[in-house]
């Protein structure tokens, strides 16, 4: 029997229909999600950060052993000290964004790159989702040794930064779908 047919069996089929149009919703939100570079002065709701950290913290992870912590900034001072702290000039390594967020991971965790990959493909998905805009900023988890070197930002002393994530307002218009490149796919069937 077909998932979705016992699943209307269990629980009627007018939540089943509620259901399909979550995962159409869902699967909207994936296929138009862009990284965004440019966003307005306006910060973000705190109820909106709210749910972009609880999407994270409800991400997949190795053997279900959470090894992370995440750090929402989003005082202006904060960034400018870790932009200078980062790139050392004025040219913003998060793109303006008004909130910055850290995910940090607990030094040693077997599962580091693949738990990281998850939290903040959540993340980007809940932002995209409340209409914001986002994108993965490479520049802190590239550097071994800043990585760890960020407590005085709200990183726990033991975990090394392994992503982060600009999130704002997109500036301007939000950028059109993309083609994906050819040739990426392959089936093998019977």
């Amino acid at each position: 029997m077909p998932y979705h047919t016992l699943l209307e069996g269990i629980l009627g089929r007018g939540i089943m229909a509620n259901w399909r149009y979550s995962m159409n919703t869902i699967i909207t939100h994936i296929l138009t999600r862009r990284s965004v570079r440019s966003f307005t002065e306006e910060q973000i709701r705190d109820e909106d950060l709210d749910l972009i950290l609880q999407a994270a913290t409800l991400a997949p992870n190795g053997m279900n052993q959470e090894p992370w912590h995440f750090t929402a900034i989003q005082d202006p001072e904060t960034l400018r000290k870790l932009e200078e702290k980062v790139d050392g000039t004025a040219d913003s390594f998060f793109y303006h964004a008004p909130t910055l967020i850290l995910v940090s991971i607990e030094i040693g965790n077997a599962y580091e790159k693949e738990d990281t990959a998850c939290a903040m493909t959540n993340m980007m998905q809940a932002a995209h989702a409340l209409g914001l805009g986002s994108v993965w900023c490479n520049r802190i988890n590239h550097d071994p040794k800043l990585g760890v070197q960020l407590s005085s930002f709200g990183v726990p002393e033991g975990y090394k930064v392994t992503g982060t994530l600009a999130v704002g307002y997109p500036k301007g218009a939000y950028s059109s779908p993309r083609i994906p490149k050819q040739g990426t796919i392959t089936y093998i069937r019977s």
